[in-house]
């Protein structure tokens, strides 16, 4: 097992209220719309992490799906409708169109030239749209079981299917006709498909824990199936057609070599439940993905990895390639963060230490930090580099002189052990969550505690964050819930309620 520590542009996005089912960037790849099992769909600022629009309301049940063209956004729902929405102003464009009997409609896919819009639903079926009147234009007919995916040609005259049936099929857009006997191997529900570039290749993922890369003519696997460890239930293909990323169930992530199958080795931060959506950007260069666990991931361009081999590393996310290995703790490295300027990495340790590395070299610079009689469990900079805060197994958080590495304030201690921590972005408070689901407050110059009626999660606090103008601070829990809370000197409690937040803001 192998713990990374934020392999990402910035922190996971974070506002929907139950889990994140599909994502899809904007032509311009600065903004993302994400679908969520709340029923709304919500687009995001890709460079601040906020949400910029939304939650766009209306639809009733799970959002499985959305699909962009241009500055329209297409979703699709399990309460049997599909809508199409502007990007720009969030408005309602077209709908909702009542899509498959009204039963569950759980993926959409726009053509390349954005005329047609393609659903799959459980009556069976894969139904052609017109994009911009919502009339029928053709159905296809021939699976036996829920269509789960669907997909466009790049030239828009065929359509991949996928089906709990366990078969691909490839349809004629024009006639409605199914081209050929399906492609058959899968054992178990077909999740993803797509084309290549050239529409000479269909790509498949399964419940049967494989992908597979398909002859779009002959029917014939191209290389033996890709085996992932887990259900692949989301894949997306880069803009050249070089790169395919794939999501699994067990929140992995993993990218492979379109052409040949062979695994591209990246550090990807595994996500804490399935992984339901992936997308690229336009421009190949960044990665998104939703999952289960509430949160939508961005990939970037530098990673900080610690593991189980008790080292930490350095990596360029673009290429996969180790720059740097930091070796001298002597058991698991536990977390990792980088000082503001990028030019030092600290990590903590099941050893009980904390280290502080040199990006450049990758040495361990002087010695280690030592007092903490636990695992260290959480690890920052503080945003002048000047001090180091750690938290630990052992019930305490320590402020550290990241020079002298003397404590320059007692330990702070709470009820059990301290699972998590974070700094607000201005340095001057630290909140931290423990294993009995307690979350606390501290002045990060002092070490004093600031009282506040936070109420305690019904398990362990996983993670703790401060929103980026530091008003609020979430905290995520092992009760499978999220907590919105004020940070400012009101002191009350929101659940993540859009209404309920809504108000508060006004």
């Amino acid at each position: 097992m192998k713990m990374f520590s934020t392999p990402c542009l910035r922190s996971p996005l974070r506002g929907h209220t139950s889990a994140v089912s599909s994502v899809a960037f904007l032509p311009d790849s600065r903004r993302l719309v994400s679908s969520s099992q709340d029923n709304t769909l919500r687009i995001w600022d890709i460079k601040t992490g906020e949400m910029v629009m939304g939650p766009l309301q209306g639809h009733t049940y799970n959002v499985f799906c959305v699909a962009v063209h241009g500055s329209r956004i297409a979703s699709c729902s399990y309460d049997g409708t599909f809508r199409v929405w502007d990007a720009d102003s969030g408005g309602l464009i077209l709908g909702p169109i009542t899509a498959h009997d009204g039963k569950w409609v759980g993926c959409i896919a726009y053509s390349r030239d954005g005329t047609h819009i393609a659903t799959a639903g459980d009556d069976n079926c894969v139904v052609l749209w017109d994009a911009d009147t919502g009339v029928v234009l053709r159905e296809m007919v021939g699976h036996t079981d829920w269509v789960l995916c669907v997909a466009f040609s790049e030239d828009g005259t065929r359509l991949a299917s996928g089906s709990k049936d366990t078969t691909v099929r490839i349809w004629d857009v024009a006639s409605g006709e199914c081209i050929g006997d399906p492609l058959t191997g899968h054992t178990s529900w077909v999740l993803a498909v797509c084309f290549s570039r050239d529409g000479q290749r269909i790509f498949s993922s399964s419940g049967d824990v494989t992908i597979r890369i398909w002859d779009a003519e002959t029917r014939a696997l191209i290389v033996d199936p890709i085996k992932v460890d887990e259900r692949v239930l989301s894949m997306a293909l880069s803009p050249d057609g070089k790169r395919l990323v794939s999501g699994s169930y067990s929140g992995g992530i993993a990218m492979w070599d379109a052409e040949t199958g062979a695994a591209i080795q990246m550090p990807f931060r595994d996500h804490g439940g399935e992984v339901w959506g992936l997308a690229f950007s336009p421009d190949g260069r960044k990665i998104a993905s939703a999952s289960e666990d509430e949160t939508i991931a961005l990939d970037g361009t530098r990673i900080a990895t610690a593991g189980d081999e008790n080292r930490a590393a350095v990596w360029d996310a673009n290429t996969g390639v180790q720059l740097r290995e930091m070796v001298g703790h002597t058991s698991y490295v536990v977390c990792v963060a980088f000082s503001e300027d990028g030019t030092r990495l600290v990590s903590g340790s099941a050893d009980n230490t904390v280290r502080i590395w040199d990006v450049a070299s990758g040495e361990c610079i002087g010695e280690p930090l030592t007092g903490h009689t636990n695992w260290v469990r959480a690890v920052c900079f503080s945003p002048d580099e000047k001090r180091i805060f750690s938290s630990s197994d052992d019930c305490t958080i320590r402020i550290w002189d990241a020079e002298t590495r003397a404590l320059i304030v007692e330990p702070l201690r709470m009820d059990s052990w301290v699972t998590c921590m974070a700094l607000s972005l201005d340095g001057k408070r630290l909140v931290s969550g423990s294993s009995t689901g307690r979350i606390a407050m501290w002045d990060a110059q002092t070490g004093a505690a600031i009282p506040t009626p936070f109420k305690d999660h019904e398990g362990w606090v996983k993670s703790v964050a401060f929103s980026p103008d530091g008003r609020k601070i979430a905290s995520a829990s092992s009760d499978m819930t999220i907590a919105l809370w004020d940070a400012t000197d009101d002191w009350k409690r929101w659940d993540i309620d859009d209404e309920d937040v809504e108000n508060d803001d006004d």
